[in-house]
């Protein structure tokens, strides 16, 4: 059988690592940036009904991350001793992209639904956790985790 060769170059494969999540984590803090400004000069009006139910999806909203997050986690196999981490990573990155990618699009769906209700619990929250969940599996303790 032939074996499938990864695109990517294995003496950079932890810098390309620590670039997307940097990007993510940067993309999350921008972001609440972005809602906090926009909630000073944009109010929507929305209907009571319409923004307790909106609130509620966003809490909601926050746990989905949390949860998927912490599967797909498990699902990154150990890096053995002595293994080279080059190698690692090749192998974990897409699964390391879709942790961060968990954490920063829950959070980031909690943002813009404590933005158009005016909940800026919901908004912080929203920030809060993307930023604790993309700390938690950041790049040198995935590697040191496994």
């Amino acid at each position: 059988m032939r074996q499938r060769r990864s695109p990517f170059d294995p003496g950079r494969a932890f810098a390309t690592a620590r670039v997307v999540h940097g990007a993510i984590v940067a993309g999350s803090v921008m972001m609440f940036a972005v809602f906090l400004f926009l909630r000073t000069q944009v109010t929507f009006e929305v209907a009571a009904g319409t923004a307790r139910t909106l609130r509620f999806v966003g809490y909601v909203l926050l746990v989905i991350p949390v949860l998927g997050s912490g599967l797909v986690r498990g699902r990154i196999p150990p890096r053995g001793r002595g293994s080279d981490p080059a190698e690692w990573w090749i192998a974990s990155l897409p699964k390391a992209i879709v942790v961060w990618a968990l954490a920063e699009g829950g959070g980031l769906a909690a943002m813009v639904l404590g933005w158009l209700t005016g909940d800026m619990t919901l908004l912080a929250l929203g920030a809060a956790v993307a930023l604790a969940l993309l700390f938690v599996s950041r790049p040198s303790r995935l590697q040191s985790e496994t």
